[in-house]
């Protein structure tokens, strides 16, 4: 389906208190406006794979491709965004020579090649299944600030540019000891970076486990490459972070919110009763929830979703009860991150599901009645 399905128009009068050092303060109305739009993809007689909100997807090299990655049929899904049809469906083998599994993430790479990082390492795919190359990112073998037994390199990424370089997270189980890592995959050396959101992960991991009942509840970090340099951080607070491979620095960004909390306010542990666990799950849900910042090229500058469950019911069911719905929200930073605008979205009703730019656009994933979908939104400053 080439025509969009909705077109919808949004503007938001901001305003804005400006001052200066011992002036009165001065009103400025400015306009964000923000237009919105959704389309669906055309599957043909195919179905596509939706049951895990396209986690497991990425764009190619030129944006003009999305690869959903299809657990069921272990096969890739290669959806052409600027015709909106599924374009074909590509079959992977589990093991043998081009084996893949585990796996943890995925990206277009040059050359319509895709790279996919797994829990045993990272994979370099030809678009017709065929692996090219793999990377042995053993830290055992590594010098420098090494692993202990208990810890894992998670969620490794590769620099497109500096192949060489490997990025990851270094964690024990339950989130424990969450810390940024360069791996110089020449030197065979491992570096270390402890930050504060990272640092407190841990405190939000929930265990219940009473004979009858067993739960568990972790937060999630993110880390992605951008042409500037690695993003990372955790969906628990404002703060993020930019690794510049250059400089070999971190850049704190504090991103302080009009509306939510800086951080979650749920602390986790080791819960003796369901309701103890409940209770703690609800006030997580409640809490201000942060994804990483997306990288617009075109229009130099980054766009980040945020967002908060609330209940509309005092009482709740079961161990992981459901929201009675999300309000969802949108940062803009300029390519020096410094903040832009801030604006609530209220055409947003449930949690931000997979997101990307195209285009100069965000496009946020949507099920359409089992069908895919986008939301679209191109900002105006």
């Amino acid at each position: 389906m080439n025509n969009p399905l909705d077109i919808l128009c949004f503007v938001f009068g901001l305003i804005f208190m400006l001052t200066s050092c011992g002036s009165p303060a001065e009103k400025e109305i400015q306009e964000l406006t923000i237009r919105v739009d959704t389309v669906q993809i055309d599957p043909g007689e195919e179905l596509l794979f939706l049951k895990w909100g396209l986690e497991l997807s990425g764009l190619s090299e030129d944006q003009r491709y999305l690869f959903n990655f299809d657990l069921e049929q272990h096969q890739l899904e290669k959806i052409d965004l600027d015709c909106l049809v599924l374009d074909r469906k590509i079959p992977f083998e589990k093991e043998g020579p081009n084996g893949l599994n585990s796996i943890h993430s995925l990206k277009g790479w040059d050359g319509g090649r895709i790279f996919f990082s797994t829990w045993k390492g990272p994979l370099l795919f030809s678009e017709y299944g065929q692996l090219e190359h793999s990377w042995n990112v053993d830290p055992k073998g590594f010098s420098g600030d090494v692993l202990s037994e208990k810890e894992s390199l998670i969620g490794v990424q590769i620099d497109p540019i500096r192949n060489s370089r490997l990025y990851g997270l270094v964690k024990e189980f339950q989130n424990k000891g969450v810390e940024f890592a360069r791996v110089d995959m020449d030197q065979k050396h491992i570096y270390r970076y402890s930050v504060p959101v990272l640092n407190k992960v841990e405190t939000y991991t929930a265990l219940l486990n009473t004979g009858e009942n067993l739960a568990y509840h972790e937060v999630s970090t993110y880390l992605e490459v951008v042409e500037s340099g690695i993003l990372f951080g955790a969906e628990t607070g404002s703060e993020w972070y930019l690794y510049d491979p250059v400089g070999d620095s971190i850049r704190v960004v504090s991103s302080k919110s009009r509306w939510l909390d800086d951080e979650n306010r749920a602390i986790g542990g080791d819960f003796g009763a369901a309701g103890e666990f409940t209770r703690y799950y609800k006030q997580y849900m409640e809490g201000p929830h942060y994804f990483l910042p997306v990288y617009d090229a075109e229009n130099k500058r980054y766009w980040r979703l945020f967002y908060e469950h609330y209940f509309t019911v005092e009482k709740t069911e079961g161990l992981f009860p459901k929201s009675s719905g999300v309000n969802v929200y949108l940062a803009l930073y300029d390519e020096e991150l410094n903040l832009i605008r801030e604006a609530k979205l209220p055409f947003l009703t449930e949690k931000p599901l997979r997101h990307f730019i195209k285009d100069g656009m965000l496009w946020i994933f949507v099920n359409l009645e089992d069908e895919m979908g986008f939301v679209r939104l191109n900002i105006e400053l």
